[in-house]
């Protein structure tokens, strides 16, 4: 819009000398083809944002001709100081110098014209120069627009992860408290309530003292019960384990889509689950340039699934020298799952021996956890 208005002010102005100075049929015709030519430019100009040049220096030519048009020629050299050929500034120039010796066109006139051919000359460069600095402002403002998205993703990347490791410290802290219950506090109680059974035998004929021994001995079992309780409350029923699978997969190095639909488990399961994790994705970084590794943790009604697949992309061993190298530690899971009553399966995905994909698959049952 602003070249719009511009080129309307540099009309008008031509407009006004030309009548002022040649009214004659001529010069509006003459004032009409360069109009004319001028806002066919910047039609031209919306869908392909190039200048043509071949208006404008026709009307220079024209001017040659005609020496009527040299009242169009400013039209003509805001459009030529605009494009990216400025040595064309030369045609109204020239069309200027020969119109200038016209007697058409007067003296004083030809000053004018040079005058507000200067003018839309720097007008248009000004213009050019605004719309250039407006765009790069533009471009500015998305860049920083952009980049305030990615530090925005950046943010919440790190606000949950850091959720993620408090959240695993405070169920470790759980899962330890709950150990130093039972290990401690759990075993002191039980022999407690031993040592009171045993003291009724002692006394089974003092009445009085059986029964200050059956009392004592039934408040050891209440209390006993409720460390027990408190120990399941801590240990086992807030044993977030995708939260936890997440923690290895991030903490392996691997490029790894996981995908968790699997939070609660009992912790003999979860400490399966999260060995056999991570044992597969240590495997991986180790024997295996891994270029995708996937990870799927599932809760079926009857089974958890957790199975490691990597597409072994070669370079440090096939697949059948990464079993022979790795063959303790996917021995030790295997006797760790079937201790649970689950299946373990470690192997190429295809069979073959390379390169195939190397696929780890344990399965561990509930109806054997209850």
């Amino acid at each position: 819009m602003e070249r719009l208005y511009d080129k309307l002010i540099v009309l008008a102005a031509a407009a006004a000398a030309g009548v002022a100075f040649a009214p004659r049929a001529a010069t509006v015709a003459c004032l009409l083809v360069g109009a004319t030519a001028t806002f066919l430019v910047e039609a031209c100009r919306i869908p392909t944002h190039r200048m043509p040049t071949a208006l404008p220096v026709g009307v220079c030519a024209l001017a040659l001709a005609a020496p009527e048009a040299a009242f169009a020629l400013p039209l003509a050299t805001y459009d030529l100081a605009g494009s990216s050929h400025r040595t064309l500034l030369v045609s109204p120039v020239l069309a200027l110098v020969a119109t200038s010796r016209a007697t058409v066109v007067p003296v004083a006139a030809a000053v004018l014209l040079v005058g507000l051919t200067v003018a839309a000359c720097l007008l248009a460069w000004r213009t050019e120069t605004t719309l250039a600095q407006r765009l790069a402002n533009r471009r500015e403002r998305d860049d920083l627009a952009a980049r305030s998205q990615a530090l925005e993703v950046q943010n919440r990347e790190l606000r949950d992860k850091r959720e993620l490791e408090v959240r695993v410290a405070v169920l470790e802290e759980r899962s330890r408290i709950a150990r130093e219950i039972h290990d401690n506090v759990g075993h002191l109680l039980t022999r407690a309530h031993l040592q009171a059974k045993a003291y009724q035998v002692v006394f089974a004929k003092d009445e009085r003292a059986r029964q200050a021994f059956e009392a004592l001995g039934d408040n050891l079992s209440e209390a006993l019960d409720t460390v027990r309780a408190s120990v399941h409350d801590l240990h086992d029923d807030h044993i977030d384990l995708a939260a936890q699978i997440e923690r290895i997969a991030a903490e392996s190095g691997l490029p790894v889509q996981c995908r968790l639909e699997a939070t609660a488990a009992p912790p003999e399961v979860a400490a399966c689950l999260r060995a056999v994790a991570r044992e597969a994705l240590s495997n991986s970084a180790r024997h295996a340039v891994a270029r995708d590794v996937s990870l799927s943790l599932v809760e079926h009604p009857g089974f958890w699934q957790l199975t490691i697949e990597n597409d072994d992309a070669g370079g440090r061993g096939t697949t059948a020298e990464v079993a022979a190298r790795g063959g303790m530690g996917l021995i030790s899971l295997e006797e760790r799952v079937q201790a649970l009553g689950g299946t373990f399966r470690a192997g190429p995905i295809d069979g073959g021996v390379q390169p195939g994909g190397w696929r780890v698959f344990a399965s561990i049952p509930k109806r054997r956890m209850t």
